[in-house]
């Protein structure tokens, strides 16, 4: 079975965190960041957050959207996923981090309640080439923005990658009081 819908960015994480949320939802869930950090991956309906290991370098998301729960693949060999739901009562999600601020953002095939897996590959080695830049950078001393830029570039590959497969189940609830 195809997906519904794919969308594909690239991100450079803002100390570490990508963002993916509904439009309507846009204050940071201190909480919900702070256990990013054990898991990798934490949400509050409206929000999901994926921490990386690094900020220099973009990770890739790739979201997809199936008619029913997401099939097995057997071709993405994943060092870790986490079950996650976003609400999107907008159906607008938009994806930021720190390079560029708004990474991306797309219309879901409908609004409501998503349930899903991210699942997420090349953390370590994002890291470990973030290092290398960090020891280069020491070490060759650039005398010019010209050098700085050549290492720079030499370290600039996206190795992170982080996939949100999503479903929807349900209408989003309305969350505002009736008089």
């Amino acid at each position: 079975m195809p997906a519904m819908f794919e969308f594909r960015t690239e991100a450079r994480p803002d100390n570490g965190l990508i963002e993916v949320y509904d439009s309507d939802a846009c204050l940071t869930d201190s909480e919900a960041v702070r256990q990013s950090w054990d898991k990798v991956v934490a949400g509050t309906g409206t929000q999901i957050y994926l921490r990386s290991l690094q900020s220099i370098a973009p990770a890739e998301i790739l979201v997809r959207v199936w008619d029913g729960a997401a099939p097995a693949d057997s071709t993405w060999i994943a060092e870790g996923e986490r079950s996650t739901v976003l609400d999107s009562p907008t159906g607008e999600v938009v994806i930021r981090a720190f390079a560029p601020d708004i990474a991306g953002h797309f219309q879901l095939p409908r609004p409501g309640v998503y349930e899903g897996r991210v699942s997420w590959k090349g953390r370590h080695e994002a890291a470990a080439q973030e290092t290398s830049l960090h020891a280069e950078l020491s070490t060759a001393k650039p005398q010019s923005q010209a050098d700085t830029d050549t290492i720079w570039a030499a370290h600039w590959e996206a190795l992170e990658t982080y996939r949100i497969d999503l479903w929807w189940t349900s209408e989003s609830e309305d969350g505002e009081d009736e008089d």
